[in-house]
């Protein structure tokens, strides 16, 4: 009877032992999956750490790069259909003061406003598109491209000093001081030669010259 119960004791015993075991693994196995879904939780976080600031509305990341005074600063100028000037040259300036601070967007800002209230003179000249080239906070340059035709249009006039002054197509070379003042003609002809434009050849010149003459 004593062997009887020693045996049951001992099965009841190895049997506790059993579950006891199979509960402490079930518990080892859920502790070890939850750290590695905390684990993947945390990559997942540290990957989307973009702030807003280094995103321009459309999510591009931008580098913030802006103008400053020590940027070297190229306008080019392109003639669509130049024949005794050349279709593309390149001159460097002083960074112009309103693009300092900006970044590329606000320059693209400048020149679309620029070109959508453009001035007259720059129209009279063909102006039909203005454009970046390349932006750094290094260097930026400038692109304005014209359709003038520069066969059609041989002659400038202008007013310099009051006077009615007329250059060659390239706007530097006087082809003659007229001697007529500008505050003699009338107030739309003043307005035009203040601003300057271009006639196609020497009977429309003269012809012009002779009426602000009468």
């Amino acid at each position: 009877m004593d062997k009887k119960k020693s045996v049951l004791i001992g099965s009841v015993t190895l049997a506790f032992c059993i579950f006891a075991i199979a509960v402490l693994a079930y518990n080892v196995r859920n502790l070890s999956e939850k750290d590695d879904d905390n684990g993947v939780s945390k990559a997942r976080t540290s990957y989307t750490t973009t702030g807003p600031d280094d995103l321009t509305d459309t999510g591009i990341q931008t580098t913030g790069e802006r103008i400053s005074g020590d940027t070297r600063y190229f306008l080019q100028t392109y003639y669509v259909n130049a024949d005794r000037h050349d279709n593309l040259t390149e001159k460097e300036y002083n960074v112009p003061s309103r693009f300092i601070t900006y970044d590329r967007e606000e320059l693209q800002d400048y020149i679309d406003d620029y070109m959508n209230n453009m001035p007259l003179s720059e129209y009279l000249d063909g102006l039909i598109s203005y454009e970046i080239i390349n932006f750094s906070g290094d260097t930026v340059v400038l692109r304005k491209t014209y359709a003038s035709d520069w066969n059609e249009n041989e002659y400038y006039i202008c007013d310099v000093n009051g006077e009615v002054v007329v250059y060659y197509s390239d706007k530097s070379t006087v082809y003659e001081y007229t001697g007529i003042r500008t505050d003699s003609l009338s107030a739309d002809e003043q307005i035009r030669i203040r601003i300057g434009y271009f006639v196609s050849d020497e009977e429309e010149l003269y012809s012009l010259l002779e009426s602000f003459s009468s």
